[in-house]
């Protein structure tokens, strides 16, 4: 197949509506290798090394493929989960006994499971989480989140300790729902969310536990649960592979 030099369409894009095209055809099913650097080089005439990172990478950002260090850029085989911010947290979904990940998988049709990375303790908070809080400790659970067997992200979660007395989240209370559920069911009522997203790049460390090439972006959210005595509940803090993850917001237009 050759490139057009003369189109209005640069190299680069005509490599990724190449590649795109054997996508949706089928060509390259879920979970397919795509061909390397250098057999597209072959096959693709009038196309350089860079032209055709270019062009792959378009299909990384398009959430078609993902890139793994080391072995090649693959069709991806679980599509993002669409987390819609306005729904997730909802009360429905807690009364069916689902926390806000389980939902979001079910409605892809995917299976979602819970990792923990460390038992559950009682820490001294940094100073960013302890301005949220109020409080200079909290019971933290760390966990690795997968959706239809692929890790999608690391989170950490933050009871305060005060909190945590009254719910007994660290002695293993639970209640249908999760953690929300457990703090509705003593007295907890959550009425507000404070959310903050931010992008930066994977450190060593998340790039390894949520298989990324090393320097791959991630979303890293900071998410606050307020009750009805305006007290942060808990601090919810995430770090989100980008391509693995749409957030979806909806609201109406303020006055």
């Amino acid at each position: 197949m050759v490139l057009n030099p003369k189109a209005s369409t640069p190299l680069y894009q005509q490599v990724a509506d190449i590649l795109r095209g054997r996508i949706t055809e089928g060509t390259y099913g879920p979970g397919s290798k795509l061909p390397s650097e250098s057999e597209l080089i072959e096959e693709l005439a009038s196309a350089t090394r860079p032209t055709i990172r270019r062009g792959l990478a378009i299909l990384v950002q398009e959430g078609l493929t993902e890139s793994r260090q080391g072995k090649g850029v693959f069709v991806r085989e679980v599509p993002p989960v669409i987390a819609v911010r306005n729904s997730r947290f909802s009360r429905e979904a807690r009364a069916q006994g689902k926390g806000a990940l389980a939902a979001e998988a079910e409605a892809l049709g995917l299976e979602w499971r819970s990792e923990e990375l460390s038992p559950v303790e009682t820490v001294t908070v940094s100073s960013e989480v302890a301005k949220v809080i109020g409080e200079d400790e909290a019971v933290v659970k760390r966990r690795r989140m997968w959706v239809g067997g692929v890790p999608t992200q690391l989170a950490d979660s933050y009871i305060p300790a005060s909190v945590d007395r009254q719910i007994g989240y660290s002695a293993g209370q639970t209640a249908p729902g999760g953690i929300y559920g457990l703090l509705e069911a003593n007295g907890h009522e959550i009425v507000r969310y404070r959310e903050r997203l931010r992008a930066r790049l994977a450190t060593q460390e998340e790039a390894i536990a949520l298989d990324l090439p090393l320097g791959a972006p991630v979303v890293v959210l900071a998410h606050h649960a307020i009750d009805q005595d305006g007290k942060v509940v808990e601090y919810f803090d995430s770090v989100a592979a980008a391509d693995r993850h749409i957030y979806d917001y909806e609201f109406d237009a303020p006055a």
